[in-house]
C-alpha cells in the first residue's frame, strides 16, 4: 500500500507537496515528487511525511508524487538511502511510481532490487526500448510478464499515463478540468485540488493525458474476474474517499450495522458506551450503537503525533508505538461495561494494550469487535503481513484471541456481511480465506508449506 499522485497541468510544487499530504495515511516511510522540465527529470524525497521534502520556487506543467509503505525492501534508515527505496523513479525517457506488491519480481531479473517500483521502471524502459517506444506495446509486455498488485502513474515522452493491473486489486481514479488533470490513490486528493472524479481506472486500462487535453485509452489486460482489496474499506482508505463509486464512509458504517446485529445474538450485557479506536472504525462505531440504541463515546483519544501501528515494520516498534499512541477520558470508564470498535485485529498488539488499559482505568466489562472478520492468510497484494506466523488468527481459535486480548467477549465480522456492505462481490479476501487470484502468488502458497519457520517476506524468499 502506497499512495501515488500524477499532476498534468501547471502547477505550484509546494501544491503539490500539500496534494501529496492527503496519500500520507497510505504510507509513513518517505515520499518522493518528480516532475518534468525541457526533457529533464528533477526529483526531491524525504523521509517520513510528505511536508519534509525541500522543493524550489518552480511550476513544472507534469508531476508525479509517492509515499512509501515498505512491502519490497526495508524500511528508510536515512537520507542516503532515499535514492534507492522511494519513488518517483526514473529510466531513460520514463519515470513512475506504483501501488502494490509484484509477487514474482526475483524471477524477473538477477538484479537485486530494493523496490519493486524500479524494478518497474527499469522493465517498461527496456520494454520501450524493444517496442520502438510505443506505451502501449511495453505495458502489455510488462503486464505479461509481471505477477501481482500495480497502480502505476508516469509520465513518457512528457505526457502523463496510468494504467492498472488486470485484477484492478489497488485503486486508481482521475478527474480533470480545462486546464489540470490528477491521478491519485484516491479522491480526496482531488477534492482539495477542485477538481470532480471522472471515473476510475479500469483494470487493465491504459491511459495517456497529453497536454493538449487530449486522452487515449487502450485496452491491454482484460480480465472478466477483479480482484479490489476489500482492506482498502475496511482500514487503508479515507473515509471521505469514493473507490469503485462506493464511498468508504458509507461501507464502513454498514459494517458497524452489521456487527450490531452480531452482537445482539450474542445475548450479553448491553455495553453502557460503544468506543471506538481512532480513526478508521468511527463511522462503524456510530451505527453499532445506533443501531443498540445506546451512546457513543469517544474515550480513546489517538495521539495526533504518531503514525499508523499497523505499517510500522518490526513488532517492537508496534509495540512501542502502541503504548504511546492512546490517551483516555479516565473518568468515564469506571464501572462502566465498554463495547471497544476496531477495524481489525491482525496481529493483536494494539487489542490487547487496549482492553487491559480500560480494565487498569476501572472498566467492569470489555468487549471487543472487529469490522474486519479473522485475517489468518498472508497477503502477497501490497499488506506487509507476509507470513502467516504474524496473524494471530492464524495460530489462534477465536476464544483463544479473546483470552489473550482480555477481552470478555470478541465479535467478529462475518465474511458475507463485509462482502455485502461493501457492496462489490468481485473483491480480493486472499488474506481472509487463502484465495489467491494469481498464478505466483499460489505458487508461493505451494512452495512455503513446508518452509513455516524461515524468516523473511514469502514472496522474496521463494522465486
Amino acid at each position: 500500500m502506497c499512495g501515488v499522485l500524477g499532476i498534468l497541468g501547471k502547477m505550484d510544487l509546494p501544491m503539490a507537496r500539500e496534494l501529496l499530504l492527503l496519500l500520507a495515511h497510505r504510507g509513513q516511510d518517505a515520499a518522493g515528487l518528480l516532475w518534468e522540465s525541457e526533457n529533464i527529470f528533477t526529483e526531491s524525497k524525504a523521509t517520513g511525511s510528505p511536508a519534509f521534502i525541500e522543493l524550489p520556487n518552480d511550476s513544472p506543467s507534469i508531476i508525479l508524487g509517492s509515499t512509501r509503505y515498505p512491502t519490497i525492501g526495508k524500511r528508510v534508515a536515512n537520507e542516503e538511502e532515499l535514492d534507492i527505496f522511494v519513488g518517483p523513479f526514473q529510466s531513460e525517457n520514463v519515470a513512475l511510481t506504483h501501488n502494490g506488491n509484484i509477487t514474482n519480481m526475483a524471477c524477473q531479473t538477477e538484479r537485486e532490487y530494493f523496490t519493486d517500483a524500479q524494478f518497474l521502471t527499469d522493465k517498461l524502459a527496456q520494454y520501450l526500448k524493444e517496442n520502438d517506444n510505443q506505451l502501449q506495446d511495453a505495458i502489455g509486455k510488462l503486464s505479461s510478464e509481471v505477477d501481482g498488485a500495480f497502480s502505476i502513474v508516469g509520465i513518457h515522452d512528457s505526457k502523463l499515463f496510468a494504467f492498472r493491473d488486470a485484477r484492478g486489486f489497488k485503486p486508481l481514479v482521475f478527474g480533470r478540468s480545462k486546464d489540470l488533470t490528477i491521478i491519485a490513490s484516491e479522491s480526496t486528493v482531488h477534492a482539495m485540488a477542485g477538481l470532480t472524479i471522472e471515473r476510475d481506472v479500469y483494470p487493465g486500462e491504459l491511459l495517456v493525458f497529453s497536454k493538449n487535453g487530449k486522452l487515449e485509452s487502450f485496452s491491454i489486460s482484460q480480465n472478466a474476474l477483479h480482484s479490489h482489496c476489500f482492506f482498502e474499506y475496511v482500514y487503508f482508505a479515507h473515509p471521505a474517499s469514493t473507490i469503485e463509486n462506493q464511498l468508504v464512509y458509507d461501507v464502513r458504517f454498514r459494517l458497524g450495522r452489521a456487527l450490531a446485529h452480531a452482537f445482539k445474538k450474542m445475548n450479553k450485557e448491553p455495553p453502557d458506551y460503544v468506543v471506538p479506536v481512532p480513526d478508521t472504525s468511527r463511522p462503524a462505531a456510530q451505527a453499532l450503537a445506533e443501531t443498540l440504541g445506546v451512546p457513543m463515546r469517544e474515550i480513546i483519544l489517538k495521539n495526533r503525533y504518531l503514525g499508523r501501528t499497523f505499517i510500522v515494520r518490526t513488532q517492537k516498534e508496534r509495540n512501542a508505538m502502541a503504548k504511546r499512541k492512546y490517551l483516555y477520558l479516565t473518568d468515564k470508564i469506571e464501572n462502566k461495561t465498554i463495547l471497544v470498535v476496531d477495524d481489525s485485529i491482525v496481529r493483536g498488539t494494539t487489542a490487547k494494550m487496549i482492553v487491559h488499559d480500560l480494565k487498569e482505568l476501572g472498566a467492569s466489562k470489555v468487549y471487543f469487535a472487529a469490522t474486519c472478520p479473522p485475517q489468518d492468510h498472508p497477503c502477497y497484494y501490497g499488506i506487509d503481513i507476509s507470513t502467516g506466523k504474524e496473524l494471530i488468527a492464524s495460530n489462534s481459535r477465536r476464544e483463544d484471541i479473546r483470552k489473550y486480548i482480555g477481552a470478555d467477549a470478541l465479535i467478529y465480522q462475518n465474511m458475507s456481511d463485509l462482502v455485502n456492505a461493501i457492496g462489490l462481490k468481485d473483491l480480493c479476501l486472499a488474506c481472509l480465506d487463502g484465495e489467491y487470484p494469481t498464478e505466483h502468488a499460489r505458487f508461493i502458497q505451494e512452495q512455503i508449506q513446508d518452509d513455516v519457520e524461515s524468516d523473511g517476506r514469502d514472496y522474496e524468499r521463494v522465486v
